[in-house]
């Protein structure tokens, strides 16, 4: 369980399907005993995890493109998915948000898109596909 956004919005996912597909998550979603220095006896994190700073809509995207491989993007919400999917290390979510990006950039998101692309100026996976 997950509560988003200032809404408090609770999301539930599977922790299985997060962990296989996400490292980030994996890592959210399991912790090593204090004083083991055995990964493999990691025992599952219990939740809910809290994600206030994430809005609700764009943690659904992320989800969804966990589970289908694919995402249903909008223009309010392309350029936070784009930075999540930096945050979680998802490339191919990062590949798809710019592909919407690049498609449907209108005038007035020109400036925002810049600015995304500065702010994530380090990220590697920006560089190679914005």
């Amino acid at each position: 369980t997950f509560v988003v956004g200032r809404e408090q919005q609770k999301v539930f996912a599977h922790r299985c399907v997060l962990a296989c597909r996400c490292q980030a998550f994996r890592g959210m979603l399991t912790q090593v005993p204090v004083g083991s220095q055995d990964s493999s006896s990691s025992v599952p994190h219990q939740g809910p995890f809290i994600l206030g700073n994430v809005q609700p809509e764009v943690f659904l995207a992320v989800i969804e493109f966990l589970y289908t491989n694919s995402v249903t993007l909008n223009s309010h919400i392309a350029l936070d998915v784009l930075t999540s999917s930096v945050e979680y290390g998802l490339q191919d979510l990062c590949k798809l948000c710019v592909k919407f990006i690049k498609d449907t950039l209108s005038v007035e998101q020109v400036c925002e898109a810049l600015q995304v692309r500065v702010t994530l100026v380090g990220s590697q996976i920006i560089l190679q596909y914005f």
